[in-house]
Parts: structure tokens; C-alpha cells; sequence
């Protein structure tokens, strides 16, 4: 067995980008080529229409959105059986940090960029948010104001070449197969068990840790938790897998090509929800991109809401297994009424922002396929009752003494805005709280 690890990152996948893919100029039609060569889809479902991983260091953090915005107030507390157990005011500072570590690089400045924002004026359009050290930018493909994690998580390693000992490890071709509790205590985990992605011929790798962190995604740590059997697993009506939602994603491309008052600098746009009422959560997000016929196009995307509901969730597949030999998870997710009315609500809204604007639906609007919104959220959700999720407000697993939720799987409702910027809040949170408790375990 390993040594014990303070910190644990296990990814896999052959994949290492060194910035995020779209600062690296490439076209709408070349991410589009790129997803398809490298994303794949390790469960069954509702969710396997349009959702996919993206097996790299990094994770989905490499294709982030182009605009990250904090969790709207509201949807903290909005949602009936999606009430966030902590007050967001809490998340003020780490709302702070996140912005100053994720919101940096260039943004859209010139006329275009004014134009939109003046046209749309009605529909309280807004500038994207941005950081204080960045520059404005004119290409097309430009203006994406944020830093990818494998940057983040390289600065970190290279900060810590001359560590002795080094506080940061990094597995790769390695993935997560089981949490293993040890035998005199049920309720602390002991040790994660790691398969060789690639060598099967490899023995399996034991790391050893105080504290076990979920991150693999919503989906894939409500699997590995289910098949470990932690937790509140070993209840008869266990939360674990329930209230699995997403964004409601809808998208088309309108042709701007020949519109004079587009043609100076890049757009990128976005328009809040119109209301704090259930029915009117949803946002959109118009991004000017350029085509590989040297068209530009106006990238017309809407996300909203979708109602915690505990019959959208995670199970375990009862015949299929993945390439590890592991039950493949199972999912099931389907819109309410609510989020059918919002569903609509939201496409009619992009035809009413279209209009405002000489243009040519290339394609859409149209809703993307369960899944394509890769903003799951929910199955591990903290609460303050057992009964009504599967972690404590601080991310404890309930039932055991050392795992802890790090991803959106804590979420109790999805909201509306990009989740990233505050799973990176709840991040920092969650490593405040464990920083907290290893200072009490080591002395």
C-alpha cells in the first residue's frame, strides 16, 4: 500500500491540454471534430443521448463555458425540495477568489460588442464578468475570460518540484474502482482501490488518506459510492443517486456574416433570467464564432432550470458492466411540467432576441439532447436532514467520518447560471473546512 496522501487527484484518459481549448483559436467546427474524437459516455440511460466525459487531466474543466457567473441568489432557496442548507453570504469570500483565479485572460471589446449590448438593451443584456488583469481582444474567437484547470493544476505541481516532501500527487491512468472502510470501523474509509486504465496486466494500486474526497463527477461518484456501499448506501431508502438534474440546454447559430454593425470585433453577451419566479429561470449567452467557410456566426445558447426532483437519479445497471468490470451506472432523467413550461419559455425568448438584429437562423433553436448541457448536478446533495440528501452542509458523507463531496453532486438544485464558478466557491469552502480538520488531527 501507499504511503497516505494528503492530496489525491486520480484522472484518467490519454488527453493533456495545457490551456483551454478554446484559447487556442481553433473554430466551432474544429471543437466540434475534437469532441468527437476524444469524449465518451461510461454509463446507460437518459443521459447517454448527449452527455459525455472527457477523459483528460482536468476533466470538463479544459472546455469550461465562456461565461462564468456566481449562483444567482435566488436559486439558493427558490427550489422547494432544493433549498440549500447554507446561506450563500457565506460563499461571499469564496466567490472572490474563485473570480480572481478563474476569471482572467481577454475579453470582447469594440463596436460589435456595444452594438449587441445597446440593441438588446430591453432584455437587460449584460457584459460577461470579468477579472481586473485582462485585455481586450478582436478575433473572432476570442474573448472566453477564464484559465483552464490543468493550467491551475500544473502551476501547483511546478510550484511544488522543491517540496520535500511533495504535498501534491497526481495519478494518471488510474481510475477509482472502490472506497474500502476498515475492519473495526465501518464508518471511516481506509483506502481507495485504483484499476490501471490502461495495462490490465498492472496490479491495482491501494491509496491511503485522512480524508477521501468525491470529484469524479455527479454521475460517477454516485456510482462509486453505491458500489463501495458507504454511507447512507446501507439505508433501505437511501438518497444516494436521487435528484439528478441538469440544464435544459437549447441552441442555434444565426448568420451574421452580413451584418455591418457585427463586423467590428468579437460579441459576447449574455441576457439574465427575466424573473425569480420558477418558470422564468433560465438564461442565454450569445457568442459570435467563426465558421471554417469563414462565416461568423452568432452562437444563441439558452440554459434553464430543472425542477430537484427525487425520481431523476443514479443507479447501478443490473447487466452491464463497464471495461473494469465494474456495474455501469444508470440514469434516469426526465423534464416536469415546470421544466417543459420553462423549456418553451426559453425558446421563445431566443426568437424574440433574434429578431432584434438582421440575421439568418443557420440552425435552430433547438433543445440539445438529454445531457448536452454537461452541468449535471445533485445525487450526493447536501442537507441538513439524512432523510433529505446524502451529505452534511459541510460535504460529510453521512454515515461515514472521512468522505467528503467535492463536486456538483452536492448541489441540492442546479439553478441556472454556469455551475463552475461556484463548485470552485464550494471548493474552497470544502478545503477551508478539511484544512480546519487536519489541523485538529495532527495536533
Amino acid at each position: 500500500m501507499t504511503p497516505a496522501a494528503t492530496i489525491a487527484v486520480i484522472e484518467r484518459g490519454p488527453i493533456l491540454l495545457r490551456e483551454h481549448f478554446y484559447d487556442t483559436g481553433g473554430s466551432i467546427d474544429q471543437r466540434d471534430q475534437f469532441f468527437a474524437r476524444h469524449q465518451e459516455c461510461p454509463w446507460g440511460g437518459d443521459l447517454s443521448r448527449g452527455g459525455a466525459l472527457l477523459p483528460a487531466l482536468g476533466g470538463r474543466g479544459i472546455v469550461g463555458g465562456s461565461q462564468l457567473h456566481r449562483f444567482y441568489e435566488c436559486d439558493f432557496t427558490l427550489w422547494p425540495q432544493g433549498s440549500w442548507p447554507i446561506d450563500p453570504k457565506e460563499l461571499q469570500p469564496y466567490f472572490l477568489e474563485a473570480e480572481e483565479n478563474l476569471l482572467t485572460g481577454a475579453y470582447c471589446g469594440g463596436d460589435s460588442q456595444e452594438y449587441m449590448y445597446s440593441t438588446l438593451s430591453r432584455f437587460k443584456a449584460q457584459h460577461p464578468p470579468y477579472g481586473s488583469a485582462i485585455e481586450a481582444t478582436r478575433g473572432p474567437n476570442d474573448g472566453f475570460p477564464h484559465r483552464s484547470s490543468v493550467q491551475r493544476i500544473l502551476t501547483l505541481l511546478n510550484r511544488d518540484q522543491l517540496t520535500v516532501p511533495r504535498r501534491l500527487t497526481v495519478f494518471t491512468e488510474f481510475t477509482v474502482a472502490e472506497l474500502v472502510v476498515g475492519q473495526s470501523r465501518s464508518e471511516l474509509v481506509s483506502y481507495a482501490r485504483c484499476l490501471p486504465s490502461r495495462n490490465s496486466r498492472e496490479s491495482p494500486v491501494d491509496i491511503s488518506g485522512t480524508f477521501f474526497v468525491l470529484a469524479a463527477s455527479p454521475v460517477e461518484s454516485a456510482r462509486l459510492v453505491l458500489t463501495s456501499r458507504v454511507g447512507p448506501v446501507r439505508s433501505v431508502d437511501s438518497p444516494v443517486g436521487g435528484y439528478l438534474a441538469e440544464h435544459v440546454y437549447c441552441r442555434g447559430y444565426v448568420d451574421i456574416s452580413n451584418n455591418p454593425e457585427l463586423r467590428h470585433g468579437p460579441v459576447n453577451i449574455y441576457i439574465p433570467p427575466p424573473g425569480d419566479n420558477p418558470e422564468d429561470r433560465h438564461q442565454i449567452e450569445l457568442r459570435s464564432v467563426q465558421s471554417d467557410n469563414g462565416r461568423t456566426l452568432l452562437r444563441a445558447t439558452g440554459s434553464a432550470a430543472m425542477d430537484p426532483r427525487a425520481d431523476n437519479r443514479v443507479v447501478l445497471s443490473l447487466n452491464r458492466v463497464d471495461n473494469y468490470g465494474l456495474p455501469q451506472a444508470f440514469t434516469t432523467l426526465t423534464l416536469s411540467r415546470h421544466d417543459e413550461r420553462r423549456r418553451l419559455s426559453l425558446l421563445d425568448a431566443l426568437q424574440g432576441i433574434a429578431s432584434h438584429f438582421s440575421g439568418k437562423w443557420l440552425s435552430g433553436p433547438s433543445t440539445l439532447p438529454c445531457g448536452g448541457s454537461y452541468h449535471e448536478a445533485g445525487t450526493l446533495r447536501i442537507s441538513k436532514r439524512e432523510e433529505d440528501g446524502a451529505a452534511d452542509p459541510n460535504g460529510l458523507l453521512f454515515g461515514t467520518e472521512n468522505v467528503f463531496v467535492g463536486d456538483g453532486a452536492a448541489f441540492p438544485s442546479v439553478g441556472v447560471a454556469n455551475p463552475i464558478l461556484t463548485l470552485t466557491a464550494m471548493g474552497y469552502r470544502l478545503a477551508d473546512h478539511l484544512s480546519h480538520l487536519l489541523g485538529s488531527t495532527l495536533g
